[in-house]
């Protein structure tokens, strides 16, 4: 069994400074403290939004903070609120262990919060996918590839999810290499800022909670939650099987209550 710890919506800001009123970087520091206390990761994915000032010095803090837990092999998307060229301390290279793939796509657009899976962008997670001999796959990207029931977070999910995964699965290619079709497993995702589950062209799919605020879930406008396990910063466990089987689990760093302080 592989273990995938998935972190995710960091959103990390100058240092010493919040944002809405919350440390994120002390949030992140919460999560991961409580993530690897008893458990050692395999694999780290970050899945996008991991700065909220993107600039070259926080992104090399936020890989800093990640190696003060662990140094497993770190695999980092970027998400709406990320400039990639400041991403250049972080690895963003797919990753081969054991059996599995680790692929990303990329569904971040610079400055535009929307999705935006371009041509390019589908070509590259392609020849990714074509190119590993893995027996199975897990596929990250930073946008939900599902609606998660609050419309001002729908309108920027992936659009025409469906056909995109069965592009890229291979079912929807006359001659698709074989080797690609039946092995992506999941797809995980960020940037709903709550915990998801759910399913895309029959694959399931998983959405992570943030490592600071969580949003209100299923709020028609922009919201934060403040109820239950919704007040505490988070991350997701995925267990890869040899057999291809995924299993998950969402923790929460609850020594780290989140207090955000919003405009009236």
């Amino acid at each position: 069994m592989i273990n995938v710890l998935q972190i995710t919506d960091c959103h990390l800001v100058v240092e010493d400074g919040l944002l809405i009123g919350v440390d994120t970087q002390a949030s992140l520091e919460a999560v991961l403290r409580q993530a690897t206390a008893g458990r050692t990761p395999d694999a780290v994915i970050a899945s996008g939004d991991l700065a909220h000032d993107p600039l070259p010095a926080v992104y090399e803090r936020f890989l800093a903070t990640v190696r003060q837990y662990t140094d497993a092999p770190l695999v980092c998307t970027p998400g709406n609120h990320d400039v990639l060229a400041a991403m250049s301390a972080l690895p963003q290279n797919d990753l081969r262990i054991g059996s599995w793939a680790i692929v990303s796509l990329d569904s971040h657009e610079d400055e535009s919060t929307p999705a935006n899976v371009t041509a390019d962008d589908r070509s590259r997670v392609q020849q990714s996918l074509d190119a590993t001999d893995a027996e199975h796959i897990l596929l990250t990207a930073h946008h939900p590839f599902v609606a998660v029931g609050a419309p001002w977070l729908d309108r920027d999910r992936i659009q025409n999810a469906e056909e995109l995964v069965k592009l890229l699965t291979g079912r929807s290619r006359s001659g698709a290499n074989a080797l690609t079709i039946g092995r992506v497993r999941a797809i995980v995702f960020g940037h709903a800022h709550q915990e998801v589950s759910g399913r895309c062209a029959n694959l399931p799919v998983y959405g992570a909670p943030s490592t600071c605020f969580q949003f209100k879930p299923h709020s028609q406008t922009f919201a934060i939650d403040d109820y239950g396990d919704g007040r505490y910063p988070g991350f997701r466990w995925i267990e890869l099987q040899a057999d291809g089987a995924v299993t998950t689990q969402v923790g929460r760093a609850k020594d780290f209550l989140i207090e955000p302080l919003l405009k009236r």
